[in-house]
């Protein structure tokens, strides 16, 4: 015959009791949160996956910031093209107007006069910032790209941003590349308004050493614009009319940059719409895996709470029985 104390009831007791307890407060917690997965130990496996979609969602996030920067300096970059297209076709239908030999040396003067305020709107242009940050200036984005006479004082470095993983997009224009030709041209060097080699070759314009013949530089906007006024004043169409094929090619390198903008912001956008797609099957998986399935999880703990009161009933009447209940 075994012998049962009443302190091995009472451990029993507290044991069935505090098992029945965690169980329905473990339930009460997923019902209140309707999360199947809130720690851990719930699910090990499914916790680890639901780790890396949360840092995949962080990190989507941070693409999204990335792209809406970059969204916004493409837009204002286009803008500003666009201001130098339209300044730059003004230019030149002056251009073609003056280009004939219809005109009086007074009305060129005139003309010369709007061509230098066309100038210094393109040198404003130039150094247009973004914050306090400057559009044309390369990686110095803190540094002034251009002075008063064109000078360029930036860099040719691009800004990388990167707008999904591993996908890196160049969102600025350089100076060098919009404001100078692609191709070197033959220029005297008091045309350029420069005063030794040394500056010349500081500005990346020329490797040869300086000579009295012209030389083969990269020419600027700014300079294509003062020769065209320096024309006028002194009343030559035959310069005038040579100035108008340098002009159609810078307006065609500005609208080409113009349409690669185009292009990196439609890429930006492409990219947004694939990361929202990623995100929206991330979110579902997530769901899968962490959210609990309510009818099941209310059957439970009707039932553990049932299980619960039995419990409790139990423990009652097996308290209340004293040693004369066993001798009966």
């Amino acid at each position: 015959m075994s012998r049962v104390s009443e302190n091995s009831s009472v451990h029993s007791i507290n044991y069935a009791v505090g098992k029945t307890k965690s169980k329905v407060e473990d339930l009460q917690l997923k019902g209140s949160t309707l999360k199947r997965v809130s720690k851990p130990s719930d699910d090990p496996v499914g916790n680890l996956e639901i780790m890396s979609i949360r840092s995949q969602n962080v990190d989507a996030n941070q693409y999204l910031r990335n792209a809406s920067f970059a969204q916004t300096h493409l837009s204002f970059t286009e803008n500003i093209l666009e201001e130098m297209t339209d300044l730059l076709v003004k230019a030149k239908e002056l251009a073609v107007g003056q280009a004939s030999n219809i005109y009086s040396p007074e009305i060129r003067q005139g003309v010369a006069k709007e061509i230098h305020q066309m100038r210094q709107q393109l040198v404003s242009l130039a150094n247009k910032r973004m914050g306090n940050r400057y559009i044309f200036a390369g990686q110095k984005v803190l540094t002034r790209p251009f002075d008063a006479d064109g000078k360029f004082s930036g860099d040719n470095n691009k800004i990388q941003i990167e707008i999904n993983k591993d996908v890196f997009l160049p969102i600025n224009l350089t100076g060098g590349e919009i404001f100078f030709s692609k191709e070197k041209r033959p220029v005297q060097r008091e045309d350029l308004n420069l005063e030794t080699p040394e500056q010349l070759l500081d500005m990346n314009l020329v490797r040869a050493p300086a000579s009295t013949s012209p030389e083969m530089v990269h020419v600027s906007v700014f300079d294509e614009m003062r020769s065209l006024e320096n024309a006028l004043l002194t009343n030559n169409p035959e310069i005038i009319q040579g100035l108008l094929e340098n002009l159609d090619t810078t307006i065609e390198r500005v609208v080409a940059f113009r349409t690669e903008m185009g292009a990196l912001t439609n890429t930006i956008s492409n990219s947004e719409n694939n990361i929202e797609k990623t995100r929206l099957i991330n979110e579902a998986q997530k769901s899968k895996i962490e959210d609990a399935d309510v009818a099941e999880l209310m059957s439970n703990l009707q039932k553990e709470q049932n299980v619960l009161k039995a419990t409790y009933k139990a423990s009652a009447n097996l308290m209340n029985t004293s040693l004369m209940d066993f001798l009966r």
